[in-house]
């Protein structure tokens, strides 16, 4: 990627991720880095138009050092009432996060066995309840790292009826090394899994790639139940 293609400056030397002691070469150099937090925008105006003023409980799946929920834009549009809640099991994200932000975390593998009754349990802790209560989920590009039919199938439950699931994800982009097994393939096996867990989807849409690193077109995927 050129130089010149770098929209704007960004903070990325993370807790925990120095550039100095980068174990992934170009797959997770400053350049890499930008390219995930500008794509991972990418799924920013969609929760801007869908969320509604009455949408007060948020989880965020995959805001690393970048989260979507407190950019400046968010701030200025989504109910200023509103409870934001993290699914992070990165030490070193969750301290950055819970220092910077009000906010709470989970602090869950979604990959292990344990993570359903794990989600219920610590739900429960946090928050009283494990079910109807989340009126926003937002999953963003970290389909290809996880269980995510696993994932999809556990939050649907803790999703509020009426409320809205958002997924952003290019298949096989980013740190293969990192990959699961139990990626998805395709966009529509995305789609069609969460069909058949009973979501409904309200808006799927494929953007172009933005940078040529990218090796499929992205997903832009928002459910309801």
């Amino acid at each position: 990627m050129k130089k010149d293609s770098i929209e704007k400056s960004y903070e990325i030397e993370w807790p925990g991720w120095s550039l100095d002691h980068n174990n992934f070469g170009e797959d997770f150099d400053a350049e890499a880095r930008i390219r995930m937090i500008e794509t991972g925008r990418k799924l920013l105006p969609y929760v801007l138009e869908y969320a509604t003023h009455s949408s007060k409980q948020y989880l965020e799946i995959g805001p690393f050092f970048t989260p979507l929920l407190f950019s400046d834009e968010a701030i200025n549009v989504l109910p200023k009432e509103r409870k934001v809640c993290f699914l992070e099991n990165d030490q070193n994200v969750i301290s950055w996060l819970t220092e910077k932000f009000d906010c709470n975390v989970l602090n869950l593998d979604i990959n292990a066995t344990t993570f359903p009754e794990d989600l219920k349990q610590n739900m429960i802790t946090q928050f009283g309840v494990h079910e109807n209560f989340y009126d926003v989920i937002t999953i963003s590009q970290i389909v290809n790292y996880i269980d995510y039919k696993l994932l999809l199938q556990n939050i649907y439950a803790a999703l509020k009826t009426g409320g809205h699931v958002f997924i952003n994800n290019v298949i096989d982009y980013g740190i293969p090394v990192l990959f699961s097994e139990k990626r998805p393939k395709s966009n529509q096996e995305i789609i069609n899994t969460a069909i058949a867990l009973g979501y409904k989807v309200i808006l799927q849409e494929e953007l172009s790639k933005t940078f040529n690193e990218e090796p499929h077109q992205r997903l832009i995927l928002i459910l309801t139940k």
